[in-house]
């Protein structure tokens, strides 16, 4: 031990007097000091230093390990590590439709399943129907072509649903678009259904299978003070009537709707100015014919024969007086029937009859009610219709006084009433909005445009005030009249006792916009939702696609569970459909929704399957409509395969030709004694009362022996879904028109990416897509009837421009072929459609 480190020493001492004991100390420590020098240990002196040190390393130890201990404590005891948290609220969870999970389809009850189909089916799933049969993802979409079977493959979907996998009738529902196509599927399920012992009511089946529009009537009256509400487009119906037949993209007003209509259309004409003016403007337009610029193709294409057309006036107003005259509408009171004298460029022409309080000529048009092929005298060409419009024209452009042009015998009266009467009650005419095929009661008209942008999803009133039409577009006044119209109508809907809605109202009140409605929804009405099947999903509109979605969201922020006698199940969407049958563009729907379908539908895990089998047609029937569809483009790698084992072999081409009805009589009854059923055809509805006068004989031949169901007259839309042996198309599938206002609520509506002619593409397009439905009801015949001449005005997009001829699947004959009265004899016709070629 060092004695130069004891506390004790203190050399200050050594300047003070010398005390006894400090003397003492001074040589003891000095001894000490030696003893050191010389390696002596001193057991003395070793214990008072082992003392002194340990006392003091004990006190700088304890000093440090008490700390050291102290902050180790800390770490183990301090309830909240880290800084001092800042009070907040739990994050959002982001908005689903479908939860994480898959349908327990496992190995073992797929063997089940495939083993009872194989003894109980007699037409087993192919592999394609098979994945769309045990698709196990929340959401599937099937890509189902013409002919795959997509609706028996529906069945089996439900079943599996149902019988194998426990869930409950309540929570299943299959939508379809029509009356018919909701009783045919309900029609199926309770045979299937059958065949596993269920035993279901027609119904528990209509229960289940539902139309769109039935199903947003019963969200509608859950709702308080919404119970008995009614849908305007159904108060026609008869108190046993659910719902109207056909699709609700037709809507025919009929008297219960207009009734209503024409009284709000009466009451805001008397009460409302502008309203009044604007409808004596849009009078005026679609009664009087609108100028047309003389530099015009239109005009300039007339002025070249203005003296052939003046040497046949007199025996044009002498034809059109006496079509007039048969069909008693001439003359028409308030029109004095006389032949005023016209100069045009130079040449006499002739008016139908004047009205002195107008000061206005009236000309006579042909009735689209006649036949077609009218002419002044049976050897002249071109048709009535096209001398007709030369002439009008010729008025349009160079007549100086107002010109009244009819060609409606059932609008006629009217019409010159409207114009007469401007000032002393409100007018009943015909509208056509710019792009529309044909025109329309003003009413109907009214209802169709804003129809058109609800369908987008869009409201009417902001949709018209975000419009950019030309300032002198032709339909401002309408779409100004429709906006003041549309705020009128809805409040004296809402008003009635019961109240009465329009089906896109309903939409919109529970789409995603009205999020808060569908929280008032009772469970018991979301139920059935949770477990969806869509059929025909290409021609869903926007308003739907959001009702859906919303009901979707709203079923997980409840977290509604499936009701289910088996394994745990939760919501779920199967969409089926083909981009390729989409032809309801024109009212609103787009194949855009069903091909963009998982970005609208977001589910963690997904499914989409193609059934490309067809087992309806033979191959060439085919090739020959995707020859001219698959330029829409859509889904990539479509190709159908026939499958149908009764024509699989069948080398049968796709006959086009010019209309004859001579051939189409004979060859429809080739086929009909022959035992096929047939279908025939047309693209307008105008069309089937020339088609009836041409087969009268045959439709009461088929009536007398009881084979009505063997021969079908429809419209190219209303046969979606049908077959037959033999179909006889009347009429090229075309687009005609451009839409100024349809292209302008396709911008809004964000359709069509940045074309700035959305909606006239996407005809283009509807065209193609029309005559691939059309041909594809052929199981083995199929003739098309069209006129391949492109006319004066050309259109913008036509079917047959895109046939092939070169494909052995078409066969095309020459324009004068048809021309000729007999081109086949009715043997000759018995044994080409009976051949072995041809069977």
């Amino acid at each position: 031990m060092d004695v130069n480190t004891d506390h004790r020493f203190n050399p200050a001492a050594r300047s003070e007097a010398v005390d006894p004991h400090l003397s003492k100390g001074f040589v003891l420590r000095l001894f000490d000091k030696l003893l050191d020098r010389w390696g002596i240990q001193q057991a003395s002196a070793w214990r008072v230093g082992h003392k002194s040190g340990h006392d003091e390393g004990y006190l700088l130890g304890y000093d440090k390990g008490h700390k050291r201990g102290l902050e180790d404590g800390k770490l183990i005891v301090e309830l909240q590590p880290g800084p001092i948290p800042v009070p907040g609220e739990p994050g959002v969870k982001p908005p689903a439709f479908f939860k994480n999970w898959t349908f327990p389809i496992t190995p073992e009850l797929e063997d089940e399943i495939r083993d009872d189909f194989a003894r109980l089916l007699k037409d087993k799933p192919s592999e394609d129907q098979w994945k769309m049969i045990l698709s196990k993802t929340p959401t599937t979409s099937v890509v189902a072509g013409a002919g795959s079977g997509k609706s028996t493959t529906m069945v089996l979907r439900l079943l599996v649903l149902h019988h194998y996998l426990g869930i409950k009738l309540e929570s299943l529902t299959v939508i379809t678009f029509t009356k018919e196509s909701k009783l045919d599927f309900a029609g199926k399920v309770r045979k299937v259904f059958k065949q596993w012992g269920y035993e279901l009511s027609k119904e528990e089946s209509l229960d289940i299978v539902r139309t769109f529009h039935s199903r947003i009537l019963s969200f509608t009256r859950s709702i308080p003070g919404l119970e008995k509400a009614q849908a305007f487009e159904f108060l026609d119906l008869k108190n046993d009537e659910e719902e109207k037949s056909g699709s609700m993209f037709q809507v025919k007003l009929k008297p219960e709707q207009l009734t209503l209509m024409n009284e709000c259309y009466q009451d805001l004409y008397d009460s409302d100015p502008i309203f009044k003016d604007l409808i004596a403007e849009l009078a005026r337009r679609a009664i009087y014919l609108e100028h047309l610029d003389a530099q015009s193709a239109d005009v300039k294409a007339r002025q070249d024969k203005v003296v052939q057309m003046e040497q046949i006036d007199d025996a044009l107003c002498f034809r059109l007086e006496g079509l007039w005259k048969s069909a008693g509408r001439w003359p028409i009171a308030g029109v004095v029937p006389s032949r005023e004298k016209i100069t045009l460029l130079g040449q006499t022409f002739h008016s139908n009859g004047f009205i002195p309080e107008l000061g206005a000529y009236v000309i006579l048009g042909v009735d689209k009610d006649e036949p077609r092929d009218l002419k002044i005298e049976p050897e002249r060409w071109p048709y009535l219709t096209l001398d007709v419009a030369d002439k009008r024209i010729l008025f349009q452009a160079f007549c100086s006084k107002p010109v009244i042009f009819l060609s409606s015998y059932t609008d006629a009266g009217a019409s010159v009433d409207a114009i007469m009467n401007l000032a002393n009650a409100c007018p009943k005419f015909r509208y056509k909005i710019t792009g529309e095929i044909s025109s329309q009661y003003i009413l109907e008209a009214f209802y169709s445009a804003a129809s058109f942008i609800e369908n987008l999803g869009l409201d009417v009133i902001p949709a018209i005030k975000a419009m950019e039409l030309t300032e002198d577009d032709p339909d401002r006044a309408f779409f100004k009249a429709l906006g003041r119209y549309w705020v009128a109508l809805d409040e004296k809907l809402r008003v009635m006792s019961p109240p009465v809605l329009t089906f896109n109202k309903m939409f919109s009140m529970f789409s995603e916009r009205g999020a808060k409605n569908l929280q008032a929804v009772p469970d018991g009405v979301l139920q059935p939702m949770s477990t969806l099947l869509i059929d025909e999903f290409q021609d869903v509109g926007a308003n739907t696609i959001s009702w859906v979605r919303a009901t979707f969201a709203e079923i997980e922020r409840r977290n509604l569970p499936v009701q289910t006698d088996g394994p745990p199940a939760y919501a779920s969407l199967m969409a089926v459909g083909d981009d390729w049958q989409s032809i309801y563009g024109w009212r609103g729907s787009s194949p855009q929704f069903f091909m963009e379908f998982d970005s609208h539908f977001v589910a963690p895990p997904s499914t989409r399957v193609f059934m490309q089998e067809n087992h309806r047609s033979h191959q060439w029937v085919i090739d020959a409509a995707e020859a001219i569809v698959k330029r829409t483009g859509g889904f990539k790698n479509k190709k159908g395969k026939a499958a149908n084992p009764q024509v699989i072999g069948n080398k049968v081409p796709v006959q086009m030709r010019d209309l004859s009805y001579i051939h189409l009589r004979e060859t429809a009854q080739a086929h009909y004694e022959a035992g096929r059923s047939i279908l025939v055809l047309y693209r307008v509805g105008r069309t089937k009362e020339v088609v009836e006068k041409n087969l009268a004989s045959l439709i009461s031949q088929a009536e007398k022996d009881g084979r009505e169901g063997d021969l079908k007259l429809l419209t190219y839309h209303a046969s979606k879904g049908l077959q037959a042996d033999a179909v006889f198309l009347l009429g090229d599938c075309e687009m005609t028109t451009s839409s100024p206002f349809k292209n302008d609520i396709f911008r809004q509506a964000k359709m069509g990416g940045d074309d700035p002619c959305g909606f006239d593409t996407s005809q283009r397009s509807e065209a193609l897509r029309t005559a691939y439905v059309a041909i594809t009801r052929a199981i083995t015949y199929c003739y098309w009837y069209v006129d391949r001449k492109e006319g004066k005005v050309r259109a913008y997009e036509k079917a047959s421009r895109h046939v092939d001829k070169s494909l052995d699947c078409w066969d095309v004959l020459p324009s004068s072929t048809a021309q000729t009265k007999n081109e086949y004899g009715k043997k000759t016709v018995g044994q080409r459609v009976g051949s072995r070629r041809y069977r």
